[in-house]
């Protein structure tokens, strides 16, 4: 289940760290200011979330599975408008999303107080 883990974040990170720059220069990635940054955000809100799955917080699986899950609509949009990099990004955001839901399917219960 470790490996699992790790690999979710590590695709997490990663694709989070190619959105961190999209709102530094919106031009670039023809999309208006406002989705760029939001992009960016979503790079920040990645990377903390990958960390909370690295922790095992209880709040970063969902997270993770979030994150991947609107990478993956942009990256299907991507694809969509011929952007560069968008096959990187539906790579990064299949795999992230996938392996996270895979942990979560089967990553242990713990057991709750009565």
């Amino acid at each position: 289940m470790r490996t699992i883990r790790y690999t979710a974040a590590i695709a997490t990170i990663i694709m989070s760290l190619l959105n961190l720059p999209v709102g530094l220069d919106p031009s670039a990635a023809q999309l208006p200011a406002v989705v760029a940054w939001l992009v960016s955000v979503l790079g920040l809100v990645g990377i903390v979330a990958a960390i909370g799955l690295l922790r095992s917080a209880p709040w970063a699986t969902p997270a993770v599975i979030t994150v991947g899950g609107l990478n993956l609509i942009g990256a299907i949009v991507a694809m969509a408008n011929s952007s560069d990099g968008a096959v990187i990004g539906l790579v990064l955001s299949i795999a992230g999303t996938a392996l996270s839901i895979t942990y979560a399917v089967r990553r242990p219960r713990t057991a709750q107080a009565a």
